[in-house]
């Protein structure tokens, strides 16, 4: 991306204010006070709209304190060039959806109510403020820039394309994981076991009243076999004399037993034989079942493979950003420190004379200029593709003179889009001894 030119309608102290901007190095020199951060601000602002804090805080906020000193219409204009097409962004910061973006080509609104960021271009204010717009007192990252390139890292794929995002497809995959473990198969099958055991005993049941059966079939026919003639006698005489045949009683009895004990065997047969159907819904869920955990075992082991993906791809890429931080520092001192190792949490330290030193050790002009190599690191790591301008607000104060030329030698050499806002004349100064071509904006 490259900015063209910008058109202040009012933006703090400025008004009705433009500027034109061309390629390479850009110097916005004059001095405190005369608009060099509000013209920094309002550049930021209209790629990414304006701070606006809610409550207290709110008085301090971006929002509040660029509010134009003169009254009137609160934004501007700002032309850029992006992907080899030419926009131009109107705001009105009074209003936070008033936005419209242009293709300045046929002039035919390509955005209205809607951030660019996100839309033409993927860099974050956030990103952008981490990187390569650095602000006075500011050089020094904080852990933001560390959790970024943290996320970023662990949403690399190995082709390193940067449109798969591992994080999500993590959160994605554990996502269909809890929801396969909680599938209502499961409580199904359950229940399903349960009718099944409640059947399985109703069978035991079954045989034992089977038993009980067998038992009286026994005891009838014992009781139907052919009376001797003293049985017989004996019957006719009890009979005779108003007695009961005990015997017959018997059977009779038993027979009476036996029909209760088929009826109720018969409706358990007919109840099993309905529930016959169960062992059907059985065998389906178990093929369901069956199936889910085949899923489940696939997403888990999907799961695990990424994670080992992502750690290897971390360490790959935190080679890599470790290797540009190291090209620039290298550069920027002149080979005083050349390599420079970053942890998790942005704890660095810098290795001369084959050992490793704190930074914390070093004077605060090194100590500036290290972090100054991460920034650029992290963006070329973080936003490859979309080259943003560099934005240097005041952010030499702590650098001596050898130090801003090795750095501006190291600026001159890029092929990016720079602005330097500045209040030390050394700055141009030292660009016209380096024979570096700059456009000179003085406020």
């Amino acid at each position: 991306m490259k900015l063209l030119s910008c058109t202040l309608m009012g933006f703090g102290k400025l008004y009705r204010r433009s500027f034109t901007f061309s390629d390479g190095i850009h110097v916005i020199y004059g001095e405190n006070e005369k608009g060099k951060t509000t013209l920094r601000t309002f550049l930021v602002g209209m790629l990414f709209g304006l701070e606006r804090k809610r409550g207290t805080a709110s008085k301090k906020d971006e929002f509040h304190k660029y509010q134009p000193y003169q009254g009137g219409m609160y934004g501007g204009s700002l032309g850029i060039r992006l992907n080899g097409k030419t926009y131009q962004i109107q705001r009105n910061f009074m209003d936070s959806n008033d936005i419209i973006v242009y293709n300045e080509r046929d002039g035919k609104k390509v955005l209205e109510g809607k951030e660019p960021a996100g839309s033409l271009f993927s860099m974050t204010k956030e990103g952008y403020l981490q990187t390569l717009c650095i602000s006075q007192g500011e050089i020094r990252t904080d852990k933001t820039l560390g959790r970024m390139l943290n996320h970023y890292l662990t949403n690399m794929s190995r082709s390193k394309s940067r449109e798969i995002n591992i994080a999500q497809a993590l959160s994605y995959l554990r996502k269909e994981l809890r929801k396969l473990k909680k599938d209502p198969v499961y409580h199904e099958l359950e229940e399903v076991r349960k009718k099944i055991r409640e059947q399985q005993d109703r069978t035991d049941e079954i045989v034992q009243l089977q038993k009980q059966a067998e038992e009286l079939h026994r005891q009838i026919r014992q009781l139907q076999v052919r009376r001797s003639l003293w049985e017989k006698i004996k019957a006719w005489l009890r009979k005779l004399f108003g007695l009961a045949d005990q015997r017959e009683i018997r059977r009779q009895k038993s027979e009476y037993e036996l029909q209760i004990l088929q009826y109720r065997i018969e409706q358990m047969e007919r109840e099993q034989e309905l529930n016959e159907e169960l062992r059907t819904e059985y065998a389906n869920l178990k093929e369901q079942e069956k199936e889910i955990e085949y899923n489940r075992k696939a997403i888990e082991d999907a799961v695990q493979a990424i994670i080992e993906a992502s750690e290897e791809i971390h360490q790959e890429f935190g080679n890599e950003f470790q290797e540009k931080a190291s090209s620039i520092i290298k550069i920027i001192t002149n080979g005083t420190y050349e390599k420079i190792r970053i942890d998790d949490s942005m704890g660095i330290v810098v290795e001369k004379d084959g050992s490793f030193l704190d930074i914390n050790y070093l004077s605060t002009g090194t100590i500036e200029q290290i972090y100054f190599a991460v920034r650029f690191a992290a963006a070329e790591v973080l936003f490859p593709n979309e080259r943003f301008p560099i934005i240097l607000d005041d952010v030499f104060g702590s650098f001596d003179n050898v130090r801003l030329k090795q750095t501006l030698q190291y600026l001159a050499g890029l092929d990016r889009q720079i602005f330097i806002f500045s209040c030390r004349k050394e700055v141009i100064k030292y660009l016209e001894e380096i024979k570096c071509s700059y456009q000179l904006i003085e406020i």
